[in-house]
């Protein structure tokens, strides 16, 4: 199986809390690129692709930051991971953050 990635991405775990509609979890990241991340969710029932999440990510030495992203995927092997994209424009905070955590990996 080819991998259709475009974008370069670090594997980082962060926790996250998720929002979903009236429906809250818990998850962490697993890896990031600078548009979005694929993450495990604990969520009932889990995410749908197309579905909007708010997601929490807290970043160690930078804190809590907001992001909404749109589930692009959902695992059919993997209970709870989705890949998710996220909506524009990015935190600043985050885009830097991402940014420092590719550079350090290339």
């Amino acid at each position: 199986m080819s991998d259709l990635r475009t974008r370069p991405r670090v594997a980082v775990n962060y926790e996250l809390a998720v929002r979903l509609g009236e429906r809250v979890g818990r998850g962490e990241t697993e890896n990031v690129s600078d548009i979005g991340a694929m993450i495990s969710v604990q969520l009932e029932p889990p995410p749908e692709a197309g579905e909007v999440l708010a997601l929490v990510v807290d970043i160690p030495a930078l804190g809590a930051i907001e992001v909404e992203a749109v589930v692009r995927w959902v695992s059919t092997v993997l209970p709870g991971m989705v890949g998710v994209e996220f909506e524009q424009p990015v935190p600043t905070a985050l885009a830097v953050h991402v940014e420092g955590l590719l550079a350090r990996a290339s």
